[in-house]
């Protein structure tokens, strides 16, 4: 039980560390608004918790034995996040070049839903919770290295006789240290002066979250 808190402290460094899922609660909660952004959080943290468990069964030494399967899941978490990154400079495309033949009032109206505003957008509009719960789900469902990181974190901090209930305190201690951490950020993210810079600068926001996926995958897929 010893090794709990430095293993503690090891996490809340690493969860806090922007990735995937951060610029994921963080646009979502910009755009949609607190409640969209908590559903996110929640996703976020049960894909954390797949891979925790994952990693204490020992799926670890899976991947570590059988290569193969390491390179297709990284492969597909890869293709996953360059693809929701490229939908988003896809739509922020589309809303720039309707609004250069609409005129504004009529902008506002007919951008599509994901494409970045022209005009102000609803922080709270577009996103149903259980859309965005399967976003933060996915997010972080498609990087691997997810399993590696916990595999080498128990391996390094934790005695392999550890118990079930040792194992089942540690699951609860991470979790809860994670959804306390993403909860937190989705609602700062989506108070009222980060809404209205979002309102201001969407456009620049939602081209930043694009390319951060897209590099985030290139940068998985080549590791």
């Amino acid at each position: 039980m010893d090794s709990l808190l430095p293993l503690a402290l090891v996490w809340t460094l690493g969860v806090m560390s922007p990735g995937p899922d951060f610029v994921a609660i963080l646009r979502t909660a910009m755009r949609h608004g607190h409640h969209a952004a908590a559903s996110t959080a929640l996703g976020v943290v049960t894909g954390i918790g797949v891979w925790i468990v994952l990693a204490l069964v020992g799926l670890t030494a899976l991947v570590q034995a059988a290569p193969a399967v390491g390179v297709v899941m990284k492969v597909a978490g890869a293709v996953f996040l360059i693809g929701y990154g490229v939908l988003i400079l896809w739509n922020l495309w589309r809303a720039r070049r309707a609004a250069r033949g609409t005129p504004p009032a009529q902008a506002a109206e007919e951008v599509p839903d994901g494409a970045g505003p022209v005009a102000a957008p609803s922080p709270a509009r577009g996103i149903t919770a259980g859309a965005a719960f399967r976003l933060g789900l996915a997010t972080n469902v498609a990087n691997p290295k997810a399993l590696v990181f916990f595999g080498a974190l128990f391996s390094t901090l934790l005695p392999p006789t550890l118990s079930w209930a040792v194992r089942g305190a540690v699951l609860l201690m991470m979790l809860t240290i994670a959804l306390v951490w993403f909860l937190a950020l989705a609602w700062a993210a989506s108070r009222p002066p980060l809404v209205r810079l979002y309102e201001r600068a969407g456009q620049l926001i939602d081209a930043a979250a694009g390319v951060a996926f897209v590099v985030l995958g290139v940068v998985l897929l080549l590791e």
